[in-house]
């Protein structure tokens, strides 16, 4: 029996000395839909990222069947009240002017469109998610929907309170860090926003950055993208929340079993 026992040792010791500890970047792709051209470029990016689709769009459902196919993450792209009046906004937009059943209706019907999202995220949104009481409707109806799906809270206004919202509702959430491409007609822009992504992620151990489907965006993460995975691996939106939740679990471990002692 004994001299089994340092292959024991082995076997017991491995996960924990063989863990990765790169840094890790996640990435989302938002706006997928409207181009059949920009999506299939989108879901070659090289790692595993995560895709937010647009519900109602041309080329939504086959750019999820595709990204199915890819064993590529999806989230739904949900559209939310802007505070820029003249923004252009999609027909099925959530807005102010909703009742509370119309809200919830109009959510579980989007939600309904791609049955393999792990999560959601909002399209715009810098009014709606600064509104409490709406922003509570839109969670606890995700969250009577499907309680796994998380709410990515894509931060286009500094007030939002979709994360605090989410966590509220029981809801997994995550918040944005970096956008990649807020000004994507410049290249060195959207360079300069890449390298902010990878110091936050140096810095803090994990950073999540938006993008979208813009040729200058799409040029600059294939470019750059295959250069940094040594340094950093790259993992889905749903992975990284699962991943902080199990690095917060000791803590949560030792007071349980501190209730035997």
């Amino acid at each position: 029996m004994t001299r089994f026992l340092p292959l024991l040792v082995i076997l017991v010791s491995a996960p924990l000395y063989g863990a990765d500890q790169r840094p890790v970047l996640a990435l989302v792709i938002d706006d997928l839909g409207y181009s059949l051209s920009q999506g299939k470029a989108a879901l070659n990016l090289e790692g595993d990222h995560t895709f937010a689709i647009i519900p109602g769009t041309t080329y939504g459902q086959k750019l999820a069947a595709l990204a199915k196919t890819k064993s590529k993450e999806i989230i739904l792209h949900l559209p939310l009240q802007a505070s820029n009046i003249w923004a252009a906004a999609e027909s099925n937009t959530l807005t102010e002017s909703m009742s509370e059943d119309q809200i919830s209706l109009n959510t579980v019907a989007m939600l309904s469109e791609f049955p393999d999202i792990k999560g959601i995220n909002n399209h715009m949104g810098s009014h709606l998610t600064e509104i409490s009481h709406f922003m509570r409707t839109i969670m606890e109806s995700i969250k009577a929907y499907r309680s796994q799906l998380y709410f990515l809270d894509s931060r286009t206004s500094a007030r939002s309170v979709a994360y605090i919202e989410a966590l509220n509702s029981g809801l997994d959430s995550i918040k944005r860090d970096v956008f990649l491409d807020n000004d994507h007609t410049n290249l060195e822009s959207i360079r300069l926003q890449f390298r902010l992504w990878l110091k936050k992620s140096r810095n803090t151990g994990s950073a999540l950055a938006i993008g979208h489907p813009h040729a200058n965006t799409i040029k600059v993460l294939e470019e750059n993208l295959p250069l940094v995975q040594k340094e950093f691996k790259f993992m889905r939106v749903s992975q990284l929340i699962l991943e902080t939740k199990q690095s917060e679990e000791p803590e949560g471990s030792k007071q349980y079993l501190s209730q035997f002692k």
